[in-house]
């Protein structure tokens, strides 16, 4: 297999390979298209200051959208209440779901109201 130096055929690879292509927020499945797993990210779980920030097992994939839903989420941690020490990486991608789920319902709103109401 030749080596790949980019996210989606290499260093981000295993840990999409793990979560079976899906996001991990929103469920959506790049095993069912390639447009897909066009949009596939490798999301850190743990700020970059953290001593397991680079460990796989606290990333995971996400779509482009779920990952930058709340770019500011590592920084609004102490607004946000977020604690990153002494929880498994099920327990961090719950604590942030809620967050993107809210940005993710925003924007449906956005897009269904300027969006979408304007083609009709």
């Amino acid at each position: 297999m030749a080596t790949y130096t980019d996210a989606l055929r290499g260093y981000a690879y295993k840990v999409h390979k793990r979560d079976n292509f899906k996001c991990r927020y929103c469920g959506v499945d790049g095993l069912q298209s390639f447009d897909v797993w066009l949009t596939l990210t490798l999301d850190h779980l743990l700020p970059k200051d953290h001593p397991n920030c680079n460990n796989q097992e606290c990333m995971v994939t996400a779509c482009h959208f779920c990952n930058t839903a709340d770019n500011r989420y590592f920084d609004k941690a102490e607004q946000y209440d977020l604690q990153f020490d002494n929880l498994t990486p099920d327990q961090l991608v719950e604590q942030r779901r809620g967050h993107v789920e809210k940005t993710r319902h925003e924007y449906r709103v956005f897009w269904e109201t300027q969006v979408r109401a304007k083609a009709e």
